[in-house]
């Protein structure tokens, strides 16, 4: 009974997705962060999104902080909010075989409780 309530209350929490216009042409990124309220009022500290490279096998590799959006803006319940993204990738990135390359995004609320968003790169030379 607990787990479902929890469940619930975790479906109904606030929520970020990073839209992504693909593919990536040139090493540039854009998109846009969405916002999604929960079932109450939120007040949210701030919006992180860094780079990390996955190899099967191995563990994620941080490879540099994208971006980091410090903000004081309450999220309404069911409300919506968006944010624009654009991302260079950086020239020294080696595209290896089998390796991914993923944007890890998360929104960090006041009680420090965080949500996250995770999209895979493609990129196509």
């Amino acid at each position: 009974m607990l787990k479902k309530l929890r469940d619930w209350l975790q479906w109904k929490a606030p929520k970020v997705d990073l839209v992504l216009e693909t593919p990536v042409k040139n090493r540039f990124i854009e998109g846009v962060f969405q916002l999604y309220g929960g079932w109450k009022a939120q007040k949210v500290s701030r919006l992180e999104c860094d780079l990390i490279k996955v190899v099967p096998g191995q563990d994620p590799q941080f490879i540099e902080p994208v971006t980091t959006v410090l903000m004081s803006r309450t999220i309404e319940p069911n409300g919506y909010d968006e944010f624009p993204f654009q991302y260079q990738l950086p020239e020294q990135l080696d595209i290896e075989d089998g390796a991914k390359y993923k944007l890890q995004t998360r929104l960090v609320l006041e009680n420090n409780t965080k949500c996250f968003d995770h999209d895979e790169l493609i990129i196509q030379n």
